[in-house]
């Protein structure tokens, strides 16, 4: 199962989610900015404790495919800016 969570942006923050997901007993397969893969389904009781937790970490949930899509390009365009060491040439609508 593929979660999507707002406000990911750096390598910090991929560890207090795994954190926060290890609390309610699934160990993330993967973790990316903005993506966690879980093994098994979420019930409606771990989802909901799962928000909370991540909320108070300033996170969220995304669930509709338009939010999703804003938040990939954001997380793309900040590991552009931060984690690119050479220079970019292209345009970053481009990219």
């Amino acid at each position: 199962m593929k979660l999507y969570i707002k406000n990911m942006v750096c390598n910090r923050c991929k560890m207090v989610v795994e954190s926060q997901f290890e609390k309610i007993g699934h160990k993330p397969v993967s973790i990316e900015l903005g993506e966690v893969e879980i093994q098994s389904e979420l019930n409606e009781t771990e989802k909901e404790e799962l928000i909370l937790s991540l909320q108070k970490h300033g996170f969220d949930l995304i669930d509709d495919r338009k939010s999703r899509i804003i938040e990939r390009i954001k997380n793309v365009i900040v590991e552009l800016v931060h984690h690119n060491n050479s220079e970019n040439k292209s345009n970053l609508s481009d990219y």
